[in-house]
């Protein structure tokens, strides 16, 4: 996991006072020609660093050598501590400033640090219920054709895993026994549920934000759309889903009001569905735990089934998305593809 952010807090230092110091680290274990070869490349694709910024991505040479930085070099940035705390999605080169990422922030990372060297990185996400979702780096080794992943976390049990997998799916099943609620942080509760096809970042993004100081808001807010598929681990049909969010404004089950506010469309699920909806609220109240137990946990299951997603969570993808929105986005534009 990341290392711990000390109780006096991470010294502040200049950008480039930072970037030199991470730079120190290194300069001795990099390959003169495998640092030249990546200025090369990253002057080929318009990318340009700063002598200690590729000292540093040069030396990052292997998926271990990344994660290495990522446990042992950044302190988690816990941008959800406060309620009034502003949010951040840091670019690369700002992870490297600050010494500093959270989950989005360390893939963005290790995605650019590969993508760099290439060696044709996918970003994987990990779908969880009432709980966070969890970003994957994955990287497949040209000689075992094995996949292993890079990860940034607070948990030891999330961060990355060696090339020792044989499927994208046994290497995102690895994350589930240690994936437990952030709710009742009890290990008993594990939240895990799915985890999606490989995301090509550079095919929709480009390849710009590597080197940018602008924040990542655009990939954040808008990587996952309906053309991004999902698979289950548990009660799979055989087929992949929409992540729930992008299902509930397809099915219309979140809506806008008059006033442009986000809100859950009852009618507008399955008779079923509905039934169970109200049903779930009647048997249930944040005041009861933060977990459903007993008969609202059975209603839960059974609303899940028939929707792919729980009251709670897709009470929360409303709340959700009014942040989304106050960013200057959208509903339509996660709605891409055409309508089944």
């Amino acid at each position: 996991m990341s290392k711990p952010i000390p109780a006096e807090g991470i010294p502040r230092l200049p950008p480039e006072k930072r970037v030199a110091r991470f730079a120190a680290l290194y300069r001795r274990s990099v390959n003169p020609a495998q640092r030249a070869w990546l200025q090369a490349r990253s002057a080929g694709l318009g990318l340009h660093f700063s002598e200690d910024e590729l000292t540093v991505l040069a030396a990052l040479d292997t998926p271990a050598r990344v994660q290495e930085f990522l446990d042992t070099q950044l302190s988690y940035n816990n941008d959800h501590a406060t309620v009034d705390q502003e949010e951040t999605a840091m670019p690369p080169r700002r992870v490297l400033q600050t010494g500093m990422a959270h989950c989005f922030e360390g893939a963005m990372f290790a995605y650019a640090v590969h993508y760099l060297h290439n060696r044709g990185p996918l970003l994987v996400l990990l779908e969880a219920s009432q709980d966070a979702d969890h970003n994957l780096v994955v990287c497949r080794d040209v000689r075992t054709g094995l996949y292993g992943s890079n990860a940034q976390s607070r948990y030891p049990g999330l961060r990355g895993r060696p090339a020792s997998y044989e499927t994208v799916k046994a290497l995102a099943e690895s994350y589930y026994p240690f994936y437990y609620s952030d709710r009742t942080l009890d290990p008993k509760d594990l939240t895990l549920i799915g985890y999606s096809d490989g995301f090509d970042l550079t095919a929709k993004f480009g390849v710009d934000w590597m080197a940018s100081e602008e924040p990542l808001w655009d990939i954040y807010y808008t990587y996952v759309d309906d053309t991004r598929l999902f698979h289950n681990f548990f009660d799979d049909p055989g087929t992949p889903h929409y992540y729930p969010s992008i299902r509930a404004l397809k099915e219309n089950w979140v809506r806008l009001d008059a006033q442009g506010r986000p809100y859950v469309s009852p009618d507008d699920l399955p008779s079923r569905a509905r039934e169970l909806w109200g049903a779930f609220w009647k048997e249930w109240s944040p005041e009861a735990g933060p977990k459903p137990r007993g008969k609202a946990h059975d209603i839960e299951m059974e609303f899940m089934r028939l929707t792919g997603t729980t009251p709670i969570d897709l009470d929360d993808n409303a709340f959700d998305f009014q942040f989304y929105l106050a960013a200057g986005y959208r509903l339509e534009r996660l709605l891409t593809a055409r309508q089944a």
